[in-house]
């Protein structure tokens, strides 16, 4: 899918009303370059999302579509299938850690009260 972010951009521009001027105080850049912005059929990631924010408008979801999104999707899910699994597992180690803890308190809380009735008598 190809898109041609800066006609985007434009769209966007007109749809609220905003004029290069403005978007380029907002942006602290000249307007000649919010012209080579508007004419750019890509843009560096960086100023996408300062545009995005200006605009209020996710211009990245353009790009949602796409194969390099889709790899990255399922890259990110099986990284966070992996980190689930190690978690869990580090987890059921803490837990067995917790429950080996508890059983020695109390099993020292038994000796000291039985250490305790034997100083009584």
């Amino acid at each position: 899918m190809s898109v041609h972010i800066g006609l985007m951009i434009w769209k966007e521009m007109k749809q609220k009303g905003m004029t290069i001027v403005t978007l380029s105080e907002q942006l602290a850049i000249s307007k000649s370059k919010i012209q080579d912005i508007i004419n750019s059929k890509s843009l560096d990631i960086e100023l996408l999302v300062s545009i995005s924010e200006a605009l209020k408008h996710n211009f990245l979801a353009y790009y949602e579509t796409g194969k390099v999104f889709r790899d990255l999707s399922h890259e990110e899910k099986r990284k966070s299938s992996e980190e689930i699994r190690r978690l869990k597992v580090l987890l059921a180690e803490k837990n067995k850690a917790l429950d080996l803890k508890e059983k020695t308190i109390q099993n020292l809380s038994n000796t000291i009260s039985i250490l305790e009735k034997g100083q009584l008598y």
